[in-house]
């Protein structure tokens, strides 16, 4: 199961729309943060899933916010990755897709056991609630 939390989901000149907001020192220079965080790739992984569960394609915009005000105001830009970047995003997700499958099909699945004395710890509140009468 995938999971994403766009900010923003509905329709923007006219189109069914994702939108993520961040902030950032410069929104200038978001270019440098999309690179750093990836935000490429989380750019196309929204646009899959969203594509999975609603069956359209979706755009996907950046609502970037400045830090430090400028003339008394946060700037603001909302941006989209160009072509290339999309291109490259739309191959790490389905790399990382694949990876993932690999991983299912060929890791096995542990059972984990939380530690003895917790275990105890609820065996012996049952055992003091079944002798108040009351129900375990």
């Amino acid at each position: 199961m995938f999971k994403i939390r766009p900010d923003f989901f509905g329709i923007y000149s006219d189109k069914p729309s994702l939108l993520d907001v961040k902030t950032t020192e410069d929104v200038f220079d978001f270019g440098n943060s999309v690179n750093k965080y990836s935000y490429h790739i989380q750019a196309e992984f929204y646009r899959l899933v969203a594509y999975w569960v609603f069956g359209q394609a979706m755009t996907f915009t950046f609502c970037a916010i400045g830090k430090k005000t400028v003339c008394g105001r946060f700037p603001v830009i909302l941006c989209e990755p160009d072509d290339e970047d999309s291109e490259q995003g739309v191959y790490e997700v389905n790399r990382v897709i694949d990876m993932l499958e690999s991983v299912i099909e060929t890791y096995p699945i542990v059972k984990i056991s939380r530690p003895f004395w917790a275990k105890q710890a609820d065996r012996k509140r049952r055992e003091a609630l079944m002798l108040e009468g009351g129900v375990a």
